[in-house]
């Protein structure tokens, strides 16, 4: 959704590849911007009164986060939310845009794991103690409690990457430092 809202905004503002295009499009593109960005704003995920991320899909009724492949529940998701963070970085600033920015970035800082390293190798993936690691993030994390999780081909959530199926640890990105260019 980012790249599409990316793309949107330079229609609108006629860059680059987009400068023929007439002001009737220009214009259509920056209201559906506009739209896309209180859509954004609408599926922050608020968890104890606080915003939070958002989730790597959303119910487009409920604007909650929803399921998609098996193996992908509804939870946060770090990598998503940073690109959603970026873009909301462009925006003109006003309180709920700058309050959402805060309130992702609080939680990136909430959730981020120190003390470890993630290592992808043979087909697999593992977290290893590791003190002078930089921090890291899991991809997605449980709604209510912010616990890791880790999901197989079977559907059925752990809270340790060792515990899912050898093809789901390493067919995946479960761990990333995505916050850390925030």
């Amino acid at each position: 959704m980012i790249n599409v809202m990316i793309m949107l905004d330079e229609v609108a503002a006629r860059k680059g590849d987009f400068s023929f295009i007439d002001s009737t499009l220009a214009n259509r593109s920056k209201n559906s911007v506009a739209k896309g960005v209180e859509a954004i704003l609408n599926t922050q995920v608020v968890s104890g009164g606080k915003l939070t991320a958002w989730g790597q899909q959303h119910d487009s009724s409920s604007l909650k986060p929803a399921s998609a492949r098996i193996y992908e529940v509804p939870s946060l998701t770090a990598g998503e939310s940073v690109t959603i963070v970026e873009f909301l970085k462009t925006r003109p600033a006003n309180a709920k845009i700058t309050a959402s920015i805060k309130g992702a970035e609080d939680w990136f800082n909430k959730v981020k794991i120190t003390g470890y390293k993630y290592e992808r190798a043979n087909g697999d993936s593992k977290i290893i103690a590791d003190s002078k690691a930089a921090p890291i993030w899991a991809r997605f994390y449980e709604m209510g409690t912010d616990k890791p999780i880790f999901i197989g081909r079977d559907g059925i959530v752990k809270y340790n990457l060792s515990e899912i199926d050898k093809e789901r640890r390493g067919g995946y990105a479960w761990y990333g430092n995505w916050p850390s260019k925030l």
